[in-house]
């Protein structure tokens, strides 16, 4: 008998209308590009995929009733949507103390709110968790 060996064959890929890579699944990662995509995912009330919606902004605004000169906390910075909201209706006047554990995601956020016009003399960000404000009064 020949002891050939066979060549392994590869079954053929599927060829469907599906995507196969991440940049071709989520669209919504090109905003300029597929814009009725991404406003077709907010009409459903979906988060795109690379994009931040933050919840509840009117709702916490109008039981904070955040007046210009007074002196705020956001202990949850993140990305920074109910902070930059917080810092609108201080109309230039006051302060807000954030908080984030996150260093990098802290930076990119103090950057975004930075290239807004809301520097330090407005606002203070640091890494610390929520759980230790105390050290922030002291």
């Amino acid at each position: 008998m020949d002891n050939v060996e066979q060549t392994h064959k590869r079954r053929v890929r599927y060829k469907g209308t599906h995507p196969r890579s991440y940049k071709e699944k989520y669209k919504e990662l090109q905003p300029e590009k597929y814009a009725d995509t991404v406003e077709k995912r907010i009409q459903k009330g979906d988060t795109p995929a690379g994009m931040h919606i933050s919840i509840c902004v009117k709702e916490i605004l109008e039981i904070l009733q955040i007046k210009p000169g007074e002196t705020g906390l956001d202990a949850t910075l993140g990305y920074g949507g109910h902070t930059l909201e917080m810092l609108k209706s201080l109309q230039s006047s006051g302060h807000i103390y954030a908080l984030d554990v996150d260093p990098i995601e802290s930076a990119k956020t103090r950057a975004r709110l930075e290239s807004l016009g809301y520097g330090s003399d407005i606002l203070t960000i640091q890494n610390i968790n929520f759980a230790n404000i105390d050290h922030l009064c002291k």
